[in-house]
């Protein structure tokens, strides 16, 4: 028997950069590499027909976008109003593993919570939060007889997101006054959200989304330090919310170019904290045509939640979009997740994109893309300063119209929508959108891509 040592490197060939461009240039008979193969996202990033070992050899320190854990909190959100009790246990019973709580006015969170065991569940109290929603907190956990350091998750104060949603602008003074009331009892409970979701939501794209969440982080450190707070204390009360859409390798991208920026942030205060983000899949890409697509379009901005390393996602049910929402669309979205966890595996594997060619780069070009921005939202004075010029509001509006552009002239393509349309209609009523006047600049309101299509009042 051949004993000698198998060697099929000589059979087996290296190609180098420069023959593969020459290989696909031969196929493409005369027509030029770039203007036949290489196109630009939303972001204005060139996108390669494909993508080599070289490309991750040009790549500064790729690890820096490595996630750094798999798990994440399938959270469902519910608006706190009488009998939400009964929601809120059914869907812990069924699979959810965090709770979303939107308060549209001073509501009694005791009844709301009751029967929830609130040290194992995270909770993310969002909406018309105040210092009564955390003294409730506190002396519900008293009655619960549970120690304050195990409760976690989020009391969302946002008054910067909210500046940009009423185009007005919001005072740090509350949000200053319960931080430094309760952050010392509260230490496993951040007290600040940077919520992006209105740049995605009003048609914007993933760079502007980092950019808006990095400006945010600086005003709140510069604004709340000045009140005198701690700038550690600051950033371990900060949490962060994006909205994802359907461009699957861009929002995986996002996550972790802006985990990266962030800790740069982080570093140039000299602090460190972990960075806690809520994934939600974004309304601005629900349809009321054929509202069953919509499963797939939040199937897959999940995936890419998940994969590029939130730590909760909520999935916002397949029929949001109608006045009338059924329990049976809570509970698709519900199970959505508990697929990607259990079936798909998901949760099983560490940073799945790690490696990847394309993702590693597109992860590289979206950070440098979005910090070129953050840094012109700074010399204009930093985030409130940009709102008040309508600097950011144009950028996103100019954004949306080249998307709504491109879905009028069928070069992209809304399952449902603007393609493969169904022959009957659902026969629902369509929630009014609800548009805002701004008071001190123009407000970020949020669109949907398929509405200028649903001509129809019901569908």
């Amino acid at each position: 028997m051949n004993e000698s040592k198998l060697d099929i490197s000589n059979d087996f060939q290296g190609i180098s950069d420069e023959q593969w461009k020459l290989l696909v240039e031969k196929d493409l008979k005369g027509k030029n590499f770039e203007d036949t193969l290489v196109w630009k996202n939303d972001n204005g990033i060139s996108l390669q027909p494909y993508y080599r070992a070289s490309d991750l050899d040009q790549i500064q320190k790729p690890e820096r976008f490595r996630a750094i854990q798999n798990e994440w909190v399938i959270q469902q959100d519910f608006i706190v109003r009488e009998g939400v009790n009964a929601s809120i246990l059914a869907s812990l019973e069924r699979g959810a593993t965090g709770i979303g709580l939107i308060l549209q006015e001073n509501v009694d969170l005791s009844a709301a919570l009751q029967g929830v065991y609130i040290d194992a569940i995270p909770l993310e109290i969002c909406g018309n939060v105040s210092s009564n929603t955390l003294k409730q907190l506190v002396e519900i956990a008293s009655e619960k007889n549970v120690n304050l350091d195990t409760l976690s998750g989020v009391v969302a104060f946002k008054p910067l997101a909210v500046s940009a949603e009423l185009g007005s602008n919001q005072s740090l003074d509350l949000l200053a006054e319960s931080i430094k009331a309760y952050s010392n009892q509260l230490t496993n409970v951040k007290l600040i959200q940077i919520d992006a979701s209105p740049i995605k939501n009003a048609g914007g794209n993933e760079h502007q989304e980092i950019a808006f969440a990095l400006a945010q982080v600086n005003e709140y450190i510069d604004g709340l330090s000045e009140k005198g707070i701690d700038v550690q204390v600051i950033v371990d009360n900060l949490s962060y919310k994006f909205s994802f859409g359907t461009s699957y390798f861009s929002e995986i991208a996002k996550v972790r170019a802006f985990r990266f920026l962030v800790g740069s942030i982080y570093k140039s205060y000299n602090v460190q904290s972990d960075v806690q983000i809520t994934a939600s899949t974004a309304t601005i890409n629900y349809a009321a045509k054929d509202s069953y697509t919509n499963l797939l379009r939040a199937t897959t901005s999940a995936m890419s939640a998940v994969i590029g390393g939130c730590d909760r996602l909520v999935i916002l049910p397949h029929d949001v979009v109608f006045t009338n929402q059924t329990q049976f669309g809570e509970r698709v979205a519900r199970n959505i997740q508990i697929v990607l966890q259990e079936e798909a595996h998901l949760s099983k594997v560490k940073d799945a994109a790690a490696g990847a060619y394309y993702i590693e780069q597109l992860s590289d070009d979206l950070a440098k893309k979005s910090w070129e921005l953050f840094q012109e939202i700074e010399a204009i004075g930093g985030f409130t300063h940009s709102l008040s010029q309508n600097k950011l509001q144009e950028l996103v509006a100019l954004n949306a119209a080249q998307v709504l552009s491109l879905l009028k002239d069928k070069k992209r393509i809304l399952v449902g929508v603007n393609k493969y349309e169904p022959a009957k209609s659902e026969g629902k009523q369509i929630k009014e959108p609800i548009t805002v006047i701004g008071k001190d600049y123009n407000a970020l309101n949020p669109i949907r891509w398929s509405a200028i299509f649903e001509v129809e009042e019901n569908i």
